[in-house]
């Protein structure tokens, strides 16, 4: 158990007002892999839809902690949690991003589509490896693995993974209005004061709230499928993301360049950048000061500099097709065979894979085994999709997207070669 620290810090925070930190979180925030995050935009490139969402995963790490203090300390108040685990989940989520690489999901693209690595890889190599982090942890008396593992969804404990994975969980309680008040858009609004007055355990341990408070849950899922639409998963912030996923690809494969980028240019590289102690310093500003340098050096290829000039000059993608399927079940191995029929009269046509590309995701909307419970009046509770009178129940549990995006140059020709073979799917 953490020891009590008389006296706090506090930071101002544009969500949550003053939020307190001392001892290890005091210390964890302090050191330089966390100061980190001030230099790692959110929501990546969105401010070039949404001009003011330039906030970081600073804090929104600060804002998921302060939630998951206001929700443990509930809990432990009521019985349902010891003060021990309440300590472990919030530095849990003090750390749940700490893994992120620059402009967030834009760089994440390339390494899962080259190497399959996930940010929540990286966050448990910094917790287990990284210098700063582990010395703290240990100093404070806990294992960094059993916070790992908090983060990863598989702690002993399925309490304190629900708090910070689940369809509730304390994460998306923090950028679902964080996000809608950066980005200004309205959808975002949830009802947090109420869900975090009345949310619970049920007999099983599962996250629950009362019937009274079924309405702010049924907001807070309305709520992210609408970010999902209008922010997450926008066709023109999507588009320069793959952008910018595209010039760090090209980077690393010239040789000229390369050698600025190491050691973060695969697992290996990036694993020994946490064990000495320099992951620190990938962050949106390395990236971008390196673009900068390449245009003022005149490094690269041809292709490099004209995708660098056109991000900069705000010039991406174009969507020369786009299928948005909302559904009950997933149907990505349909949308697979789509995107492969696509990809091979591109590449039989002759364009690029950084001149036109394809874009798939499916995105859960509500989960089966995650989904917030409802208490009703004789103390049963059942998952909200279940709920008869929840208008949960009929909201898709899918929202699968397909795209393709053309950079201008091609964009005629490419509409032109894919009316052909997707004329049959929906109309260009």
């Amino acid at each position: 158990m953490i020891s009590s620290v008389k006296g706090a810090k506090f930071v101002y925070d544009e969500l949550h007002g003053f939020i307190p930190l001392k001892g290890i979180e005091l210390e964890l925030v302090d050191t330089p892999t966390f100061q980190r995050l001030r230099r790692v935009k959110q929501l990546a490139q969105a401010w070039y839809v949404y001009p003011g969402a330039v906030h970081t995963r600073f804090s929104h790490s600060l804002g998921v902690f302060r939630i998951t203090s206001v929700l443990t300390s509930k809990f432990v108040k009521d019985g349902l949690l010891s003060e021990e685990d309440a300590d472990l989940v919030k530095v849990a989520a003090l750390l749940h991003d700490i893994g992120h690489t620059p402009y967030s999901h834009a760089l994440e693209q390339y390494l899962l589509v080259k190497y399959g690595l996930r940010h929540e890889d990286i966050t448990t190599w910094i917790i287990e490896e990284d210098p700063y982090i582990k010395d703290v942890l240990i100093k404070y008396g806990i294992e960094p693995s059993e916070i790992s593992a908090i983060i990863r969804g598989i702690h002993k404990n399925q309490t304190l993974n629900m708090i910070l994975s689940s369809d509730l969980d304390v994460d998306r309680l923090d950028y679902l209005p964080r996000d809608a008040l950066h980005t200004g858009v309205a959808y975002g609004l949830i009802d947090l004061d109420r869900i975090l007055q009345t949310i619970t355990l049920d007999k099983s341990g599962y996250l629950s709230v009362p019937i009274k408070s079924i309405h702010a849950i049924e907001s807070f899922y309305i709520a992210r499928l609408h970010m999902y639409r209008a922010v997450y998963y926008h066709k023109t912030i999507t588009s320069y993301q793959l952008l910018l996923s595209t010039i760090y690809r090209l980077m690393i494969n010239d040789p000229n360049i390369r050698t600025y980028l190491e050691p973060y240019v695969d697992p290996k590289g990036i694993m020994n950048s946490v064990k000495e102690g320099r992951f620190h310093l990938w962050d949106d500003f390395f990236v971008g000061g390196l673009i900068n340098l390449v245009m003022n050096k005149d490094l690269g290829s041809k292709e490099l500099k004209d995708l660098i000039s056109m991000y900069l000059r705000r010039r991406s993608y174009k969507v020369i097709y786009e299928r948005i399927v909302f559904s009950y079940e997933p149907i990505r191995s349909g949308l697979k065979e789509l995107v492969a029929k696509v990809n091979e009269v591109l590449e039989r046509e002759g364009l690029s894979d950084y001149s036109v590309t394809t874009f798939l995701e499916v995105i859960n909307i509500t989960s089966e085994k995650d989904s917030v419970r409802i208490i009703d009046v004789s103390g049963e509770s059942k998952p909200i999709r279940l709920f008869e009178s929840s208008i949960v129940r009929n909201l898709p549990k899918y929202m699968n997207i397909f795209r393709v995006y053309a950079l201008p140059p091609v964009e005629a020709k490419a509409r032109s070669v894919l009316s052909k073979v997707l004329s049959h799917e929906v109309s260009i």
